[in-house]
């Protein structure tokens, strides 16, 4: 790819010239003809900057505010402030709508050169209504229906009030309450956000628009599991791009909003869990503890509140622990000719994690004049993956089963009849492992936005970093001395396949130490990085397109990514006399009567710590080694992406609203790795590549009767390969056995991005009491994806490789290829029942609904087209809540459908689709949270809170449900607690 030539660059060229041109022409026509687009010469003109708030003093965004005589319309900034420029001297009247609000009018004058500054208040519609400036969560929703109104894309937003009004792990279990969302889940925790039925490789992370580095290695996903709930404003969800935005993100871009100080101070403290007297705790594993804590500080300086400086910090202690049953499924044909379900082997885990987490966030701002401010905004997120895994591993010695994979039983397998056979003698194994890594994020950046008297001009300089290591993963290895094992899986006592059975002696052997020997540590030192830096400009001139305002943007981005891993394994591996160091010399740390929901008798567990400390405390009984620069994970890729785009917005009458922009995105890929020769070897390996995308865009709105619109909207956008597709380290052999003896897997730099091209129809209805009812089908055609294949490769030598190995391979690496499609309908109903008679009038609902197909092609070894990975068809929440004088209750019940987390299946596979050689399904997942809060005097609040009250658990399995792999269970996790705010957050 690096070849490709000037000419295959030319429609990337020919925008950016004129992108450059553009940069100056606007600047010379707003000035010498400012009467064609609406003012004076700039020394002549006027303008006016307002605030708009609510009767508390909250300052309410995303309003629309306009000047209809010279037929100016903006929104409120996330300080609730607007600003006109261009005015003529003379009166104009200002006209503000504000959902939930009633509508006002004012008369401003105007002088030469002079800003106007107006503070506007704002009423709700009706007396009945006050519940949207006193309840906090209440408030919250209407700022963001608002904010959704007035974009031009399609948005989803949640204020950091309606973030925090129900209990969060992290920010992703609150953004997966939004419509169309569902979460990738790990270890109880939310890591990936997957949006309209996309995998979350194919949706971007961004802080106030640059790019979030992702902290996990290989991949370029942002993991939300770092991010506490209470540091940021908000998360703005972007379901189609625009040309303004970064062309990443096809199924959308998670947007978080750092906080800015508004012309009210921010006092605010919320403490929870077991903190001084309060208490929380989640009832697993003899009980784990929980706390959180957070707040925030924000205030303007000066006579002119100028300077503006807001700080939200969290600290919360993540105690979670949880059993966790793994089994290997198989179907097993019994000698009746009945085929039932058959579990090979199970994991019986024990997990106890100790993770501390805090985060914080905010701004500097400094108001150069009206209409020009500079800002300053930071965001840190920090936790210690810290805890403790004990493992056994059970083992079916039954012979005479005829399965369809016998292999991972304790038997032999009879070549003859394919069933299994002695000697099944295979004892349970055991392991522990201690989990550590840091993981952080962070982003700094500096940015300036300029309003002269036509034209406004921004720019932006960012950097940021995300960081996993430090020993992430610490393993110790036991060894069983017993030579015989008399455990079996007892299929006839199963009656759930849920709760596989085993025979006693399975559990008779877990709790034997005798029979277990330490054998030594595998420890992970080293880390993987990210740093993401980008710059960008851009501006925008009002112009008349046949008599109709309209507005020409246009700007310049570039953005650097930096990633590379440096991580190893340290081995130490016992060398002393005898098979190992008995398992009785340590002690058992955790014993739990009512493992798993007492379905199953917990082993003798031993954690890591111990067993580091016996190799520390005898080092000469070991043998030490390590792959230091050798491991095959290591990597290093630097990738650019200039972008250039321009944007033209026209207002039409009747409420048409046109939006047309061009992207154009170049990325260059530089990677360094490693090649492994037959032996195992290393040579430095190094390739290149580089491609280009253009993503066109538009949206038309208009209006489709009282207090309902209409959307049409079109949008590209691409998802870049992952940095494992990537960057993946040259392995080759020779003189194997087989068809071809010669084979190799490698990165490939030839790799692209995968386009999808979205449709969508929105239909939005806004209610005289305070409500919104919308419904929209979206359709996405994704073209090219990546996919792993194999191919034959004549005269290929490997890098680094002597000129004898040049011959014949068998390659396996990535290529683009294939199509898939996605199409659903999204509802969502919001709603306050502020007009039923006396205490219903506090009822209120927050609902959403989503139903998602797809269908995929060009997987390796199949014909069928399934489902999208992660795309589960049926996504709900329900939230009914409940405001009224000081009492506050909200509740969600949240489910995401089955889906598709890896394909396994191949054409011809025993059991077919649906058996235990099927693809690997995400269980469906149904989770109800609450919280109540009760205002007292003096700014205090009680609140009670209860995440997870189904016990419901996470797991995988195959084909289909019968065939379970994986359940945990977490339980619920109960906390009380009291926050402190001497007047609401504005």
């Amino acid at each position: 790819m690096k070849s490709k030539t000037f000419f295959a660059f030319r429609p990337a060229l020919l925008l950016v010239s004129v992108l450059l041109v553009s940069i100056f022409v606007p600047r010379i026509s707003a000035q010498t003809k400012g009467v064609i687009f609406g003012g004076t010469a700039q020394n002549q003109a006027g303008s006016i900057s307002g605030t708009l708030t609510d009767s508390a003093g909250a300052v309410l965004r995303g309003a629309q505010v306009s000047v209809p005589a010279k037929g100016l319309i903006v929104s409120t900034d996330e300080q609730g402030r607007f600003f006109f420029s261009g005015l003529q001297s003379g009166d104009y009247e200002i006209s503000v709508s504000y959902i939930g609000f009633q509508k006002l009018t004012k008369t401003v004058t105007v002088n030469a050169g002079i800003s106007t500054l107006v503070s506007l208040q704002l009423q709700v519609a009706s007396n009945n209504q006050s519940v949207l400036v006193t309840a906090t969560s209440a408030s919250a929703e209407v700022e963001a229906v608002n904010e959704e109104r007035a974009a031009d894309n399609l948005i989803q937003v949640m204020p950091s009030q309606t973030i925090t009004s129900l209990p969060d792990r992290n920010l992703g279990d609150a953004i997966g309450r939004m419509a169309s969302v569902a979460l990738t889940r790990n270890e109880g925790q939310d890591n990936f956000v997957a949006v309209r039925g996309t995998e979350p490789r194919l949706n971007n992370t961004t802080v106030d628009g640059f790019n979030m580095p992702s902290e996990d290695p290989g991949i370029r996903e942002f993991d939300f599991f770092a991010v506490p709930t209470g540091i940021v404003d908000s998360v703005k969800v972007s379901k189609t791009l625009e040309a303004n935005m970064d062309g990443d993100g096809i199924g959308g871009s998670i947007n978080l909003v750092t906080k800015t100080a508004s012309d009210t101070p921010t006092y605010q403290i919320t403490a929870m869990g077991g903190i001084s007297a309060m208490g929380g705790y989640t009832p697993i594993e003899n009980a784990r503890p929980n706390a959180n804590v957070y707040g925030t500080w924000g205030r303007r300086f000066g006579a002119n509140k100028k300077l503006g400086f807001i700080i939200g910090g969290e600290y919360d202690f993540d105690g979670t622990g949880y059993n966790d049953v793994e089994p290997t499924p198989d179907m097993a044909s019994l000698a009746n000719n009945q085929t039932v379900v058959w579990d090979d082997s199970q994991d019986l885990r024990t997990y106890m994690f100790h993770r501390p987490r805090y985060g914080s966030g905010g701004s500097l701002d400094y108001r150069i004049k009206p209409g020009s401010t500079i800002f300053l905004r930071y965001l840190y997120t920090f936790t210690r993956d810290s805890g403790d895994k004990s493992v056994y591993s059970l083992f079916d010695n039954t012979p005479g089963v005829q399965l369809i994979n016998p292999g991972n039983t304790g038997c032999a397998t009879n070549t003859t009849t394919g069933a299994t056979a002695p000697p099944c003698n295979t004892p349970p194994r055991y392991y522990n492992q201690a989990e550590d890594a840091r993981i952080y994020s962070d982003s700094i950046q500096l940015s300036g936005t300029h309003v002269l008297t036509n034209t406004w001009y921004s720019w932006s300089a960012a950097v940021g970093a995300g960081y996993f290591g430090d020993n992430p993963f610490e393993s110790g290895n036991f060894t069983d001395v017993a030579s015989t094992s008399s455990c079996q899986f007892n299929q006839g006592a199963t009656t759930d396949y849920h709760l596989p059975q085993w025979t006693p002696a399975c559990f008779a052997e877990i709790n034997s130490p005798q029979n277990y020997a330490f054998t030594g540590t595998q420890r992970e030192p080293g880390h993987e990085e990210q740093i993401n830096i980008g710059v960008q400009g851009s501006g925008a001139f009002r112009w008349h397109l046949g008599g109709h305002l309209s507005t020409f943007e246009y700007g310049a981005k570039f953005r650097s990514m930096h990633k590379y891993n440096n991580q190893y394994n340290d081995y130490a591996n016992y060398a002393g006399a005898g098979a190992g160091v008995p398992m009785t010399n340590f002690p058992n740390q955790l014993t739990q009567p009512n493992y798993y929901n007492g379905a199953y008798k917990d082993g003798y567990n031993v954690w890591f710590g111990a067993v580091q400390n016996y190799v520390n405390q005898h080092p000469a009984d070991f043998a030490f080694s390590n792959d230091k620069g050798v491991n095959s994970a290591n990597y290093g890729l630097v990738e650019h992406i200039p972008a250039f785009y321009v944007m033209n917005t026209t207002d039409f009458s009747n409420g048409v609203r046109l939006v047309l922009g061009l992207r154009a995105e170049i990325t260059t890929e530089n990677v360094h790795n490693l090649a492994f020769d037959p032996n195992g070897d290393a040579t430095p390996n190094h390739f290149s590549g580089s491609y280009y995308d253009l993503l066109p865009s538009a949206s038309l709105r208009f209006n489709a009767g009282r207090d309902s619109y209409m959307r049409l909207i079109y949008a590209r956008g691409v998802s870049r390969p992952e940095e494992q597709w990537l960057a993946e380290d040259v392995s080759w052999g020779t003189g194997g056995n087989g068809a071809y003896k010669n084979t190799v897997a490698f990165g490939n730099p030839n790799l692209k991005a995968e386009t999808g091209d979205d449709i969508d129809v929105l239909y939005e209805h806004y209610f005289k009491t305070f409500g919104v009812l919308s419904g929209g089908y979206f359709f996405k055609y994704l073209s090219l994806p990546p996919v792993s294949t194999q191919k034959v490769l004549d005269n290929y030598l490997p890098p680094g490789a002597p000129s004898s190995d040049q011959g014949t391979y068998l390659a396996t690496y990535y290529i683009n290829a294939g199509s898939a499609w996605i199409s659903g309908i999204e509802l969502q109903y919001l709603q306050h029942w502020s007009n039923l008679p006396g205490f219903l009038g506090g009822l209120g609902m927050n609902a959403n609904y989503s139903y998602i197909g797809s269908q995929t092609s060009g997987i390796a070894g199949r014909s069928d087209k399934p489902r999208l990975l992660e795309d589960a068809p049926n996504l709900f929440n329900i939230g009914p809540t409940y405001n009224r004088g000081p009492l506050a209750m909200q509740m969600n019940i949240n489910f995401n459908g089955a889906s598709i987390y890896q394909y396994q299946y191949a054409d011809g596979a025993p059991g077919g689709l649906q058996g235990p050689l099927g693809d690997y399904y995400n269980y469906p997942h149904t989770q109800v949270d609450a919280q109540g809060s009760y205002v007292l005097p003096h700014g205090l609040k009680l609140i009670v809170s209860g995440l997870n009250l189904t016990n419901e658990e996470f797991g995988f399995y195959y084909g289909s449900q019968k065939y379970d792999t994986q359940r945990e269970f977490y339980h619920p996790t109960y906390s009380f607690g009291v926050s402190w705010s001497p007047q609401r957050e504005k």
